[in-house]
């Protein structure tokens, strides 16, 4: 290639002087560097670029008038990068030239494809649009009645620059499409239905009114089967770039539709079956109402063949033996060549075509109708299996596979739904399971695998085979058990697989097949099943072959299940082609990775049956595919499969082997790879746990050198795995060669996380039962260590674990009792509280005793105060007899040490909620406690704000809710009579014991013996709640919506029945209340306070929980329209309520997006004012990061709504919603939000 260098000019003048040149091949050439030059962004034009520029526009231009076609087509392509180049002037220049353009007769629509080009190409910007508009538009709409080329170019000048078109230009342009609907013919009017789609998005709600009537007025007039056909597609091509506003008229268009199928005109009736598609897909909600004229019109259409003169009475009667007898013998005349129909000018296969997609959309997007289609359409699609046109045969079976598809899906959701009511009656399940699909799919599922056998028998062609497959693999994924006939489709299967691009099909079939179904069902197909794996696993295409070794994983779990069925010789078989893939040099590498998993699921699941010499030589290829950089990961999996599976032991390998696998792992811990280190740390903890007792301590020592130099990454992805392999060894072998001591004891402050603290813990307890207690205990005895949560627990397992209670725990009691150190004695009340956790009810009575840690209730500092107050109660949980009623009789309201024994019993609730036996311990207490704590007057002190008695008023009202946790039954009552308390601070402490219950899951709420579930008993406590959201008291009113969100997202359920009444509620906290707000005097300045502003920011918060909670099951519940207008309205409140309003917008807009694009206009203005407002320059660090936030939060919504909209368009189960539907909303995507992202993408997903 030609380089060029800074100044083109040189190298342009030549090209340009070529162009005039009379050989073809000059001039082509010529055209063909000017192409690379302009495509050439790097390449910048001379000083005197507008010179050169013009010129090169004017070559060009002249070269579409070549006499030769391959220079004018290069001509067409250099237009694309020169409108780049080029400017206003220019361009208009170019559009004046092309508009009055005169071509040969032999291209005619040279013009068009150049216009097209640059319309495509040109930057879309808002004065570019203008230009094109104004100079195109009444050039294009004359000639659009007589010229295809001129439509074609209308279309994608609508679909550029349609948001600069002014009012009266698209209603001049809809005047001219409809008049070409009217009196223009052939192709132009089928393409003029195209362009009012791409026009129908800059619609006025006026216009679109008035195509609306037009389309209404016009069916109802009756017009000729060519026009009707038109307006039918008119209707469809509406639906599906403006289904959203389509909506509101789809009542009368359906109907007009459905009329138009009775036109006896196959095109008409295609048109139209076409349409109802669209509209069953696009609009599912509103076509409800015509389900029941949807399916009649495709059971119809389906089984329309007026040409064919074939006997379908047995479609009557579906389970009728003597029809099945006459069916094979139909069946074998529909597919004998010799007698076969033919008839070039039937077209009325396309009907039934049409007729089984339309029947395949309303099953994807009504499975609330399976029960009925399985009764209505199933036995009908079944009969249409016979069909004699290919392409109708396999959108049948398509359509079947659909039917069988959302049955599987149905009964997933189902079974989600059963499993979460836990006291469901046994009535109730069996009346459900009546109606279920699952129970109607096996009536059928015999004739259907009877016609599916004969298909693979009879039939060539393979799109119908690939079908009838499909079907097959649905249907036994969703069977609980196979029919008779599923005898005749099995053989018919090995046959199929001398058909290459059947293979991959039937392999997927085989392995859903064993995977749904047992072996004892499944025993006499097995010669079959293996088989069909085998061949393909030796098949010579990578693929297929691979997707066989994957199946045969799924044979093997198959065949190895306990059963009276003798299957070695099947075993064998697997076993002998999975080691010849997995040794083969040749193979791809993904066929020998799938043998190498394989390998190990035969060592998992098959070693019974496999002789000592072959488990061994298995063990050989998998160490030395180990070592194999391409095969290494593969089999790193393997091995830990091996390791992780209960059925495997430490005898299955020998020692030599497994000393070497560990050796190979450890040296990857030193590879820069990070996935593989991950994967070998991963597998090296699963080896030692299984196979530490043929490891020797030499591997060990070597292991542990390589396990300190990962802990010392501090990585925690490696951290834990290392922790674990380290405490293996250390309870295998007593010791560790090489002190880590010091790198474990540097590692105790930096975790906090129980997916790290954990495994360090369980590695200091084995330290310390391996006789280093004293030297852990020294190294841990650090102030600054034993002050972070993990240094306290950590010491207290080595004083446990190391039999060092006796001996140390008077020592840290003297530590804790310094008064001149107050972090001092917190960190030793902290290790003596872990201590008794540990050692429950056995620690000596003589060495902690109540009245030690009462004194230090006395001391200054409120931090050791409140750590004695939980040393306390840890003590206290597990001797419950002993010290519960000593605290109860402390627990007074003349008591000063009321709020610390309410943290100790708070802790003694906490620690007896684990089990039920500790739950069943306190029992006896709960009622006294509960006595005690409202003894204290709770109400009154949380009238009082901040302080000890705001903090008693919290920690009581917790410890309320975890008593109510424990028995449910017996204090769920007085709660609910307590919400309705005309105490403003006893409701205050309710509520947020209440909200407290409302958190937990059911382990935490069902510890004692009651007969009804928390759930239940608190579904009238939630009625109650509700008047809450209303109470005359600010911050009870805070709590109380704050607690709805809470509920939202931990118990649903109890919100399910009452979505109206609270949503209406949360939606009357969303507005500012004005008398809520007042002005403050701040020195010289007056600052306006707002006292609503926390109740509108807890019910935005509830909101969104709200959406988030019943987005799937409860949609239509949602008030999605009133939930989007208060959205919008938030985004001219506080700062915190336009973030969670902007997160609601991007949640609706994933829910439904046609309930966002009706709001289009508004986001776009109220988006560009977030994107384009700047800070002054005095403003403080505060507001510029908090409009920063608003700022990539406001984009992130933009893109999720755009993102909704792309998805909705792509789906046939959603309403879709074009981002052109609104040419604001356009315009801020196009000059905004384009621009800001480009300008900080980088930060915009921050």
């Amino acid at each position: 290639m030609a380089s060029y260098n800074t100044n083109t000019s040189y190298a342009i003048q030549p090209l340009l002087e070529k162009l005039s040149s009379e050989d073809s091949d000059f001039r082509f050439m010529s055209l063909s560097d000017l192409h690379t030059i302009l495509s050439n962004k790097t390449v910048a034009l001379a000083s005197d670029s507008t010179t050169t520029i013009n010129r090169i526009v004017d070559g060009v231009l002249k070269s579409l008038s070549d006499n030769n076609a391959e220079v004018q087509n290069l001509a067409v392509k250099c237009l694309a990068p020169l409108t780049a180049r080029i400017n206003d002037t220019q361009l208009t220049n170019v559009l004046n030239r092309l508009s009055s353009f005169s071509t040969t007769e032999s291209d005619g629509s040279l013009a068009s494809t150049a216009l097209r080009t640059i319309i495509t190409n040109v930057p879309a910007t808002n004065t570019v649009g203008k230009i094109f508009v104004g100079r195109l538009l009444h050039t294009l709409l004359p000639n659009l009645r007589n010229s295809t080329d001129s439509v074609d170019v209308l279309v994608d000048l609508v679909n550029r620059f349609g948001a600069s078109l002014t009012y009266e230009q698209v209603g001049e342009t809809q005047h001219a499409l409809i008049g070409v609907l009217e009196t223009g013919k052939g192709l132009v009017r089928k393409r003029a239905v195209g362009a009012l789609g791409a026009l129908s998005n800059h619609l006025t709600p006026k216009l679109w009114d008035n195509m609306m009537k037009y389309l209404i007025d016009s069916f109802s007039r009756g017009v000729p089967a060519d026009r009707l056909r038109i307006l039918v597609s008119v209707c469809g091509t509406l639906c599906k770039t403006n289904s959203v506003r389509l909506s509101p008229y789809l009542g009368p268009l359906t109907e007009s539709v459905l009329k138009s199928l009775e036109v006896e005109d196959d095109d008409v009736r295609e048109s139209a079956l076409i349409t109802l598609d669209t509209f069953v897909g696009l609009c599912s909600t509103e076509m409800a109402a015509f389900s029941g004229d949807i399916i009649a019109v495709g059971s119809r259409f389906v089984k329309f063949d007026p040409n064919y003169a074939a006997v379908e009475e047995d479609e009557e009667e579906m389970d009728d033996a003597d029809d099945d007898e006459d069916e094979d013998n139909e069946l074998d005349g529909e597919y004998d060549e010799d007698d076969a129909f033919s008839d070039e000018d039937d077209v009325s296969w396309r009907l039934r075509r049409c007729a089984a997609k339309l029947l395949a959309t309303l099953i994807e997007t009504r499975p609330d109708l399976l029960s009925h289609l399985y009764t209505s359409v199933a036995p009908l699609l079944i009969s249409r299996f016979k069909e004699r046109e290919e392409t109708v045969r396999v959108e049948v079976l398509n359509t079947f596979a659909a039917l069988v598809r959302q049955t599987a899906s149905t009964a997933t959701a189902a079974a989600a739904a059963s499993s979460s009511r836990r006291k469901r009656r046994m009535s109730d399940d069996s009346m459900i399971l009546e109606s279920d699909p699952r129970r109607q799919l096996p009536d059928l599922s015999g004739r259907v695998f009877k016609l599916l056998s004969q298909h693979l028998l009879k039939i060539s062609s393979l799109p119908s085979k690939q079908a009838c497959l499909t079907v097959a693999t649905e249907t036994v994924a969703v069977l609980p058990s196979l029919p008779y006939e599923f005898s005749l489709f099995i053989p018919t299967i090995e046959p199929a697989m001398s058909q290459s691009t059947l293979r991959t099909s039937i392999i997927h079939f085989v392995s859903i097949l064993v995977t749904n179904h047992s072996l004892e069902q499944l025993a006499e197909y097995l010669p079959t099943i293996v088989s069909i794996v085998v061949a393909g696993a030796d098949d010579k295409f990578y693929k297929i072959s691979s997707e066989a070794l994957a199946a045969a994983g799924d044979v093997i779990i198959l065949i190895t299940t306990t059963s009276n069925v003798d299957t070695s010789k099947y075993i064998t078989q697997l076993h002998e082609i999975v080691v010849a893939k997995a040794t083969a040099s040749e193979s791809d590498l993904e066929v020998r990775e799938k043998a190498i998993m394989a390998i190990g699921q035969l060592l998992i699941y098959a070693r019974d049956a496999l002789s000592k010499t072959e488990i061994d030589a298995d063990a050989v290829i998998l160490l030395d595919r180990l070592k194999n950089e391409t095969t290494r990961p593969a089999t790193i999996r393997s091995i830990e499969n091996i390791g992780a599976s209960p059925s495997a032991d430490a005898s299955l390998f020998d020692k030599n082997w497994v000393i070497e696998v560990v050796i190979e792992l450890a040296g990857l811990l030193r590879k820069s790879n990070r996935a593989l280190r991950a994967s070998a740390l991963s597998a090296l903890k699963v080896v030692t746990e299984k196979f530490m007792s043929q490891i020797d301590e030499a591997t060990a020592t070597g292991l542990v050198s390589v396990l300190r130099g990962v802990i010392v990454e501090d990585d925690l992805q490696f951290l834990g795995p290392a922790l674990s392999i380290l405490t293996t060894l250390v309870t295998a072998l007593g010791t560790l060669h090489g002190d880590i001591t010091d790198i474990l004891v540097d590692l105790v402050p930096k975790l906090a996380t129980p997916i790290t603290t954990g495994p360090l813990l369980a590695l200091f307890s084995a330290l310390a039962r391996a006789g280093q207690g004293q030297l852990l205990f020294s190294a841990l005895s650090n102030e600054d260590i034993l002050i972070t949560p993990t240094g306290a627990k950590a010491l207290a397992v080595v004083i446990v674990r190391g039999g060092l209670v006796d001996e140390k725990v008077a020592q840290i009691k003297a530590e804790a009792s310094r008064t001149d150190n107050d972090a001092g004695a917190r960190s030793a009340l902290m290790v003596l509280g872990e201590i008794a956790k540990l050692v429950g009810g056995s620690l000596p009575k003589d060495l902690l005793s109540l009245d030690f840690l009462f004194r230090q209730f006395a001391t200054p500092s409120d931090e050791v105060r409140v750590t004695a107050a939980q040393t306390m109660g840890a003590i206290a949980a597990s001797n419950v007899d002993t010290y519960v009623p000593l605290i109860i009789s402390q627990l007074t309201p003349e008591s000063t040490n009321a709020k610390l024994l309410v943290v100790a019993l708070k802790e003694i609730v906490v620690l007896n909620s684990t089990t039920k036996a500790r739950a069943l311990a306190l029992a006896p207490y709960t009622a006294d406690l509960w006595m005690r704590l409202f003894a204290l007057d709770l109400g009154a002190s949380s009238k009082i704000g901040g302080g000890e008695n705001s903090s008693l008023k919290l920690i009581a009202a917790e410890c309320i809710g975890r008593l109510t946790t424990l028995e449910p039954a017996k204090f769920i009552p007085n709660l609910q009579l307590l919400l309705r308390s005309n105490d403003v601070g006893t409701r205050s402490v309710i509520i947020s014991a209440v909200r407290f219950l409302f958190s937990q899951n059911d382990a935490s709420a069902t510890l004692a013996d009651e007969s009804a579930s928390a759930d239940e008993l608190l579904r009238p406590v939630v009625v109650d709640f509700f008047a809450l959201l209303e109470d005359s008291d600010l911050e009870n009113r805070r709590l109380a919506t704050s607690a709805i969100a809470s509920v939202a997202h931990n118990k649903p359920n109890l919100l399910a029945d009452h979505l109206a009444r609270v949503l209406g509620l949360l939606f009357q906290d969303t507005f500012a209340r004005p008398e809520l707000v007042r002005e403050v005097q701040m020195g010289p300045f007056k600052h306006k306070v707002d006292d609503g502003l926390d109740v509108r920011k807890a019910a935005y918060d509830s909101l969104y929980a709200m959406l988030v909670a019943f987005a799937q099951q409860r949609k239509a519940e949602l008030q999605l329209d009133v939930m989007i207008e208060r959205a919008i309205g938030g985004l001219d409140d506080d700062h915190d309520i336009k973030i969670t309003s902007c997160v609601m917008i991007g949640k609706i807009a994933e829910i439904d997006p046609s309930v966002v694009a009706t709001k289009l206009d508004v986001l776009a203005k109220k988006f560009t004012d977030v994107l384009s407002l700047k800070l002054k320059e005095t403003a403080i660090k505060q507001e510029v990061e908090k409009h920063g936030e608003l700022q990539r939060r406001a984009i992130r919504t933009s893109q999720q709504i755009q993102s909704a909209f792309a998805a909705a368009e792509k789906s046939t189960e959603a309403v879709t919603a074009s981002t052109d539907i609104s040419p604001a909303w356009a315009k801020y995507v196009t000059e905004t939000l384009r621009t800001k992202t480009a300008v900080g993408g980088d930060q915009v997903m921050r």
